[in-house]
């Protein structure tokens, strides 16, 4: 999952980069980071050029493209799902019963279909009791 990220966002960049020069300017800068789904304002984008090093003329180079990126706040899904596991595992205890975790994701955003979630399960570790330990379920998810 990781792996395919990285290449979409040396895709953006290139896409932006419009003389091919390996440089952005920040709006090109910008406007990328704005391709790849992360909803930011221009103070936001500026903050983030910033604690980058780079200044509001400044250019954007590859590598500083990926740090920028690297910063955001992952807009990916496996925050959404921690937000969901948490609504869930009420206790905090960092497990959530199998049942509920098919509920919560058989009806939250995209949804998963139960053939889906079934293929999920087998290949999580469920203990004894039919608990799903978070952070496993996490790592089931970011190696897809």
């Amino acid at each position: 999952m990781a792996h395919h990220q990285r290449d979409q966002v040396t895709e953006a960049f290139e896409l932006f980069d419009s003389d091919g020069d390996g440089q952005l300017l920040v709006s090109e800068a910008a406007s990328a980071i704005r391709a790849l789904g992360h909803i930011l304002t221009d103070a936001d984008i500026k903050a983030i050029l910033k604690k980058v090093g780079v200044e509001s003329r400044g250019q954007v180079d590859l590598k500083k493209f990926k740090q920028i990126h690297g910063s955001l706040p992952t807009k990916d899904y496996s925050r959404q799902l921690e937000e969901a596991f948490k609504t869930v595992d009420k206790e905090g205890s960092g497990f959530v019963m199998a049942t509920e975790l098919r509920h919560l994701l058989t009806n939250m955003g995209d949804r998963l279909s139960d053939e889906d979630f079934n293929g999920l399960l087998e290949e999580l570790d469920i203990d004894s009791n039919g608990r799903i330990q978070f952070k496993e379920f996490v790592r089931l998810l970011k190696s897809r």
